[in-house]
């Protein structure tokens, strides 16, 4: 059995122009100890699916079409009353915010904020809550962790507040942890040390990690797994290091050749044309095609399924100990298939 099966889950936003598809029949599952990056341009749907697990699309604008399936350790949560997935969210399955200073509440000091997690979760006295408060955030890396405790989120910097909000999302000793876009607000000298962070508390407990990043390759520093993500869909999927070096569809061709290199300052960014259209109105045919250099008439007239590409090389598996996903190789596109090359 898998911690985390999806299928087919279709989400939809209710907006002035009508219904948006955020999240458009996705199949996705994570294994237990798996750790999986979720990678895509802003307004891909990559938070909304994120949301979705949880339960918490926009109250009465937000839902997840029937015929959507997400079961966690075999019960299924679409359709859950919101009772059950409040026993679900902060326990079972955590999450890490991209903004901490708006995922923290700002009248509350920190080790207030983790004891009401230990309270719903965990069945401690005070004593033993206060003890866990100072444990937990010692393990995130923040010194002094009794004085921290009775600190402000505003009191503390962006990168000990992230801290802060990793240590309380452990504090329910999740099976699967959730992080969105959790580098993105911080400087570049302190995003590599809380990658290394959610890397190494993963591995020491056991969890299974769904990163949610724009990064390639801060998703490559931490996952063994990768999933494109575009316009509601999947585009590609498979182990991280083969889908950086041997890209198969164009749109993860075109990510890695917007980002910068310091390797090789020579090489020119090739930034993708246009932008992400909006969920509802996705193009026909490929999602991708009108702003794709490679399309042709078929790529117009219809929309490639997934197509899985067994025994591609120089993969690797998930960790000693770790459940396996789903390992195999994917793409969503017509020219690719067959292809099996890499970047022109």
């Amino acid at each position: 059995m898998r911690l985390l099966e999806i299928r087919q889950l279709r989400s939809v936003i209710r907006t002035p122009d009508g219904e948006a598809r955020v999240v458009d029949g996705v199949d996705l599952t994570l294994g237990r100890g798996e750790s999986v990056g979720l990678v895509g341009e802003s307004g891909s749907g990559k938070t909304a699916l994120a949301l979705s697990i949880l339960g918490l699309l926009p109250r009465g604008t937000g839902r997840i079409l029937p015929g959507s399936s997400i079961r966690l350790r075999g019960e299924e949560l679409v359709g859950m009353g919101e009772g059950g997935l409040r026993r679900i969210r902060g326990g079972a399955v955590a999450m890490v915010f991209q903004e901490p200073m708006t995922a923290l509440n700002p009248v509350f000091t920190v080790g207030d904020q983790i004891r009401e997690v230990l309270r719903a979760h965990r069945d401690l006295n005070r004593s033993e809550r206060r003890a866990e408060v100072a444990r937990l955030l010692r393990e995130v890396g923040i010194p002094d962790p009794e004085e921290r405790a009775g600190a402000y989120p505003h009191q503390l910097s962006g990168g000990m507040r992230q801290r802060a909000a990793i240590a309380m999302a452990l504090a329910g000793r999740p099976d699967l942890l959730i992080a969105d876009e959790p580098t993105s607000a911080l400087d570049v000298s302190v995003q590599a040390q809380i990658l290394d962070l959610l890397g190494g508390l993963q591995a020491r407990h056991g969890m299974a990690l769904l990163l949610i990043s724009h990064d390639l390759e801060a998703v490559a520093r931490v996952c063994h797994r990768m999933v494109v993500f575009y316009a509601g869909r999947v585009m590609e999927s498979g182990p991280a290091r083969e889908v950086l070096s041997r890209p198969q569809h164009p749109y993860t061709r075109g990510l890695l050749g917007s980002r910068l290199s310091l390797r090789d300052r020579r090489r020119r960014l090739r930034p993708i044309p246009g932008e992400v259209p909006e969920p509802e109105s996705w193009p026909g045919g490929c999602r991708f095609h009108p702003r794709c250099a490679e399309a042709q008439d078929l790529c117009w007239r219809k929309e490639p399924g997934l197509h899985g590409m067994r025994g591609s090389p120089g993969g690797e598996g998930p960790p000693d100990g770790a459940e396996a996903g789903e390992e195999d190789s994917h793409q969503r596109c017509w020219l690719a298939r067959g292809k099996g090359e890499g970047v022109p």
